[in-house]
Order: C-alpha cells, then structure tokens, then sequence
C-alpha cells in the first residue's frame, strides 16, 4: 500500500510537470500571435499582464478538471463524491475559484511590477515567455491542488478567494469614498470593482457548498445511527445553506434588490447564529473550545449591531466588515475542526477497515463475516 501511495505521489508530481509544460507552450504561443511585433507594456489594456491573468484562468480552470478526474482513483481518499450533478458543481466550483484567484493575482502582480519598472516594455518574444512562464506555474498548481484537494487545503482556498476577491474590489472602486454607505455598495456599479465583488460573493457561494460535501463526508460514513446520519445531514444543510445565501447576496446587488440582498445578508448570520448554538448537538465530538470560540464570535457580532443601530458609533461598514469576517474565519475554522475530527476516526479505525460499517436500514446493521464479506443480521 505504501509503495502504491509512493507511485501515485510520483505519478501525480510527472503529471504536473507535463501540464506546466504545456500551458507554457499554449499561453507562450497565444502571447507570441497577441503581442504582434511592437513592444507592450506589463500592465494595462492589451498587455502582458492582462494576457497572463486571463489565460492562466483558462488553464488553471482546465488543470482543476484534469487534476480532480484524477483525485477519484482508489488511491485518492478525499475524492469528491455524492451523486454525478453534485460531482459536477464541486468540480466547477473548485474551477471557478482557482481561475478567479489566477486572474486576480496576475492582473495585481503585474500592475505591482508595472509601478516597479516605470516605463519598461517587453519585446515579442521576452513577452511570450513571461506569459508562458506564468501559464507553466499556474497550470502546475492547479492541478497539484486539485489532486491533493481536501477540507483543509479547500479551506485555505476559500480564504484566500475570499481576501483577494473582496480586496481587488476595494482597490478598482471607482469611488474612493464607498465605505461610507456600507460594504454592499461595492457590488453596485457596473465597473470591474462591482463585477470583482459579485462574481466573488457568488462563486465563494459555490465554494462553500463544496465545503460541505467535504467537512461531512466522513461524519456521514461513520454514523451509525439514523439520528447521528440526520444530524450530519442537519449540519451539511446548514452549510450548504450560507453558501447558497452567500451567493444570493452577490446575485442581487443592493441597488437592483434591495429587500433580496438585505434577506439574504440577514438569512446568512441567522444560520451562522443557529449552527452556532446547535454545533454541540450536532457534532458531539467536536472540540469544546469551538464551541466557545463560535459563542465569543456569536456575542462580538451582536455587540457591533449594538454600538451601530442604538448608538451610530461607527457607519455600517464597519458592522458589515466585523460580521462578514467572524462569519467566514469561524466556517474556516469549522472546516478545519471537521477535518481534525476525521482525522482522529480514522487514525482510530483498524487499518484496511473503514471505521464503521454504513448501512442500508437503520434497523439492520451489517454484519461483517470472517471471510470479510458483510451481511445483513
């Protein structure tokens, strides 16, 4: 078994390498005919760093597909499962924000380097290079990422979409002056900065219901109670639910749908506030500094909505900020904590076995034969 895990850790490294390679050659190739023969600049309308930023997009979206096919071999244990459309909108989604965090982080890093070398322009043929090179990376980690995807890597990735989508938003607003109404308003105009902060709100959405297959696949597998198996399935509605909110609040800008976006916004923290004084019930083994943890953020939210609508000691910005941010740091953490409970069930299991045996009926448990085969009592 080890060797075989050996082989696969092998296997997927010289897999990478040959996709590096290759979105190396497509986005060098694609640079070379865009660029033409007259020098370009790094950043800007027609340059390097918008050629980058939207094809390592493409390539890193078209990585994830390739790297999560790959993830589903038996030697893959965190494979995404649960149903062919579930498997696609997990694969999508994980796409979608690879892609995302790629065109964001290449237009950011090359208008850094702009302002590093004012004035500098690439030739042709240097320019086809660098936008190689940066298709290679980003082709390589993204199909590394995929293969390897688990919950805690997932909810890394959450994290940084999240900081990069929202604060390249705040940076390309046309207004300066946006934080004085509140956080929704960058989502209002039409510009890069409204479209950047939607589309993030929309596809974290996405990314946070993939979150949810991955936090609960092995609470489910190891219930096994019909009741342990419903509240698992209470706890992954739950997430699934701030997701889907989540994405409705991107999907209905404040000045298009006000009472829509505002429902969503509050719908959100309501499920945030409920799984929060559920948890204990709903993952018994979950650790008890969590659950105070989830307490502490639960009470923070509730004063900042107190200093704000009785006392107007600060604009609702700042609430929005202060709730927006305990909101997701606990579902990281909540992730992560459902990852570590995993981890410890199956450290605990006997090797070669799943922890416990799944059933068909509650009321038949399955019995396992000393031949290995399992049947019903």
């Amino acid at each position: 078994m080890l060797a075989l895990k050996k082989r696969a850790a092998v296997t997927s490294e010289s897999r990478a390498l040959v996709i590096g390679s290759a979105g190396f050659l497509v986005l060098g190739a694609i640079a070379f005919l865009l660029v033409g023969r007259e020098p370009v600049a790094l950043s800007g309308r027609g340059s390097v760093g918008d050629i980058a930023a939207l094809g390592t997009a493409v390539l890193g979206a078209a990585a994830v597909v390739i790297g999560s096919r790959q993830g589903r071999g038996p030697e893959a244990p965190h494979a995404i499962g649960g149903g062919r459309t579930r498997d696609i909108i997990d694969v999508a989604a994980l796409a979608l924000a690879h892609a995302c965090i790629f065109l964001l982080g290449w237009l950011a890093l090359f208008s850094i380097f702009q302002r590093a070398f004012v004035g500098a322009v690439l030739y042709p043929l240097a320019a086809a290079i660098l936008v190689g090179v940066t298709g290679a990376v980003s082709a390589y980690i993204a199909y590394l990422s995929a293969v390897t995807m688990n919950a805690y890597r997932l909810a890394a990735l959450l994290a940084v979409f999240l900081v990069t989508g929202v604060l390249t938003s705040m940076l390309t607003a046309e207004d300066p002056q946006w934080w004085q109404e509140n956080l929704s308003a960058l989502g209002m105009s039409s510009d890069a900065s409204g479209v950047a902060f939607n589309v993030t709100l929309i596809v974290a959405g996405v990314v946070v219901t993939t979150l949810a297959g991955y936090a609960t696949r092995t609470l489910d597998a190891t219930a096994g109670t019909a009741s342990a198996r419903r509240r698992v399935r209470q706890l992954e509605g739950g997430i699934i639910l701030i997701g889907v909110l989540l994405a409705c609040v991107g999907l209905f800008p404040v000045d298009e749908q006000f009472w829509l976006h505002t429902a969503a916004a509050s719908g959100m923290v309501v499920v945030f506030g409920t799984l929060i004084v559920r948890m204990r019930t709903l993952v018994p083994s979950i650790p008890a500094t969590f659950n105070v943890l989830g307490l502490v953020f639960l009470a923070v939210i509730a004063f900042a909505v107190l200093m704000y609508f009785p006392f107007a000691y600060y604009n609702l910005t700042a609430v929005e900020l202060i709730a927006a941010s305990l909101v997701f740091a606990w579902l990281i953490v909540l992730i992560r904590n459902l990852a570590a409970v995993d981890a410890d069930q199956l450290a605990g299991s006997p090797p070669g076995r799943p922890p416990v045996q799944r059933t068909d009926s509650a009321s038949q448990p399955a019995v396992t034969g000393v031949d290995g085969q399992s049947s019903e009592a």
